[in-house]
């Protein structure tokens, strides 16, 4: 039985509305979603987060990066997991994304069972 996340407050910041929907959609049902187009507008919402448990952040956003975003919300959420998703991945991606921290890196398009796997394994969700 796959394992599910469940319970969660899961932030996703990315500015294609097709995978970010995708993504509300497959974990909305027993988690606390929220979804930003770009970091600016998930910056301002900081203050409406209580409790984060994942951010799933696109490397590639309008205005600041994902990893420039990244730098934000660690000094904020220190206690949440970090995903950065992007459509092009390098060995360099790799490196650094490890080196500063990421839990996970996914390259798009990926398997909503992959991801879902991934989170769980990062929160040790018991499914």
């Amino acid at each position: 039985m796959p394992r599910q996340i469940k319970d969660q407050s899961i932030v996703v910041v990315e500015d294609d509305p097709s995978i970010s929907g995708a993504l509300d959609a497959l974990l909305r049902e027993k988690n606390v979603v929220q979804t930003f187009g770009s970091a600016e507008d998930a910056l301002e919402a900081t203050a409406q987060f209580t409790e984060v448990g994942v951010f799933i952040i696109d490397y590639k956003l309008p205005g600041k990066n994902g990893i420039e975003l990244f730098h934000e919300l660690r000094a904020l959420f220190p206690a949440a997991k970090f995903i950065m998703i992007t459509g092009e991945m390098s060995y360099g991606m790799v490196e650094k994304t490890r080196q500063l921290g990421f839990d996970a890196l996914m390259l798009k398009p990926f398997d909503a069972r992959i991801l879902e796997d991934n989170i769980c394994g990062l929160l040790s969700v018991a499914g």
